[in-house]
């Protein structure tokens, strides 16, 4: 760990974690589509539990700043964990706004590639302003969700926005920042409850 930062593979215990199990795990299989997708449970115990959850995808994102309010937004609206690419990051020792320290209770992990962390039946959502986007107020949230944000900087790479099932946009008449983005995202999705894609089966 450097400064709160996970630097992983990424395993069954986070997949775990995230599906509110506690795992035994004995050897995790590398699936062609993902290393990261499937572990092994205590026989008869399901492999995702009925219950909704979140996690947080960064793409190459730049500063500590946002990067500790994302954390920040993270612990308020119950994320299971987050994720990141790229070395631009990684020169921060501590996540300067971070004063909850939420680092210590969410695992906040560097990644090469954000398509191989997705949990079994976790939907990937990019937010980005491009044309086919859904606007965020008409959108229902799947169950459990991967929300992938671009960098401050820039915009999510055609492949990775390509790849998610869902694209969604905020309808502002300017741009926020990466920190603001997440928030109201995550804020919209509490905001509608039980109104995601299977209901009220789902805790």
């Amino acid at each position: 760990m450097i400064g709160g930062v996970h630097k992983i593979n990424v395993g069954a215990s986070l997949l775990a974690k995230a599906a509110g199990q506690t795992p035994q795990i004995s050897n995790l299989p590398a699936l062609p589509q993902s290393p990261y997708n499937r572990a092994l449970f205590p026989e008869g115990t399901p492999l995702v539990a009925d219950k909704r959850y979140s996690c947080i995808g960064l793409y190459n994102p730049k500063s500590p700043e946002n990067v500790g309010s994302v954390m920040r937004a993270a612990g308020c609206y119950g994320v299971a964990s987050v994720f990141y690419t790229g070395k631009r990051y990684e020169r921060a020792a501590d996540f300067v706004t971070d004063t909850k320290r939420v680092h210590y209770d969410i695992p906040l992990i560097g990644i090469d590639d954000l398509k191989k962390i997705l949990p079994l039946n976790c939907v990937p959502v990019a937010v980005e302003l491009v044309e086919g986007a859904r606007p965020l107020p008409e959108y229902t949230h799947p169950d459990r969700a991967l929300y992938i944000f671009g960098p401050e900087d820039g915009s999510l790479d055609k492949e990775i926005r390509d790849w998610c099932e869902d694209v969604v946009y905020i309808p502002t008449t300017g741009c926020m920042n990466l920190a603001a983005t997440v928030n109201v995202v995550l804020y919209d999705r509490m905001a509608k409850g039980l109104n995601t894609r299977s209901g009220p089966k789902f805790r």
